[in-house]
């Protein structure tokens, strides 16, 4: 026995097949994208911190005034802040991950930000080529969509 296709029961299931693939597209493909940008702004903030450190410390190294020391104010947190004096500007605490934080002197501070923003740059292009997947992906889908509808 062969079975035959009816043009009105495919008429039929397009409406079912284009709901699935736009809770497809707004369930699964947008959430993604999401995530994915939230990721990259956090990686972006914290290469922008790095480059922060890198001008600072930069300009430590360059001016000679700092022989005395550094005047500046600490936020004690709520934006409470406190004058403190920094006789030794020769070294640096710098934050490697997990709350560990690790003496560095200026010149070696310079090239673990080096590395580190390697690194951060190296993630941040994975992120956006995982970025520009994702949107492939929801155009692909969205093209599918209009030709289910052209069908009808």
């Amino acid at each position: 026995m062969k079975a035959t296709m009816d043009p009105n029961n495919i008429n039929h299931q397009i409406p079912e097949k284009v709901l699935k693939f736009e809770e497809f597209v707004n369930n699964h493909l947008k959430e993604d994208l999401k995530k994915i940008h939230y990721k990259l702004d956090v990686l972006l903030g914290e290469m922008a911190e790095y480059i922060q450190l890198k001008n600072v410390i930069e300009s430590l190294q360059s001016d000679d005034a700092l022989k005395d020391g550094l005047k500046t104010q600490m936020d004690l947190g709520c934006n409470f802040y406190m004058q403190a004096h920094v006789s030794d500007v020769s070294r640096i605490l710098i934050d490697v991950g997990c709350g560990y934080f690790v003496q560095f002197t200026l010149d070696e501070a310079l090239k673990v930000i080096a590395k580190r923003l390697q690194l951060l740059e190296k993630q941040a292009d994975l992120l956006k080529e995982q970025s520009a997947t994702t949107k492939a992906h929801i155009k692909l889908v969205l093209h599918g969509i209009q030709e289910l509808h052209n069908i009808k």
